[in-house]
């Protein structure tokens, strides 16, 4: 009867994966050279370069524009909406695995609501003949394109508040994979 692994190799084997998970989450938030810019209202530092700095260092700097954060929440909710359709119509397509998709159409609820309405998506994004590790394959490719565009947006997006709820959401995502 084979035996069951140490303890220790559990505790390593969670170790890594909070390593890779933290590791994303972090890389998709990193800083720019611009976030070090100081801000006008300390008065010890002036900036004197860089995006926003004038020759009056007490103007304010230059605001990225809303409507480039209100188009990446609609890219992001689109995404959000066919991942979610793909879990949802998978579980429903394979009784089986609905334990296995349940937790990521949970997942793609909250953040939706987090951001908007989750907005109709269309497309076949399911098989019944298809077999249990073609469906969770399936599943797998549609939140990758998903984490991809969370971490995209995190980088892209011109609000720090926005860009750690898409980091946030991008190591969500990334945990949750792992149950596939």
């Amino acid at each position: 009867m084979p035996s069951r692994p140490p303890v220790v190799s559990r505790v390593s084997r969670r170790a890594l994966l909070g390593g890779v998970v933290a590791t994303t989450a972090t890389a998709s938030t990193a800083c720019s050279l611009d976030s070090l810019d100081p801000s006008p209202d300390d008065p010890t530092i002036t900036p004197t370069s860089g995006p926003g700095s004038t020759d009056d260092p007490t103007a304010p700097a230059a605001e990225p524009a809303a409507d480039d954060d209100e188009g990446l929440v609609g890219e992001v909710l689109a995404a959000i909406a066919l991942a979610h359709r793909t879990a949802r119509a998978n579980a429903r397509q394979h009784p089986g695995l609905a334990p296995v998709l349940r937790p990521f159409e949970t997942l793609h609820t909250t953040h939706a609501d987090e951001l908007g309405d989750l907005p109709a998506s269309t497309g076949r994004v399911a098989d019944r003949r298809e077999s249990r590790t073609q469906v969770l394959a399936r599943v797998d490719r549609s939140e990758t394109v998903l984490q991809r565009t969370l971490v995209g947006a995190a980088r892209s997006a011109g609000s720090g508040a926005l860009a750690q709820t898409f980091a946030s959401m991008a190591a969500g995502v990334a945990q949750l994979r792992t149950t596939l």
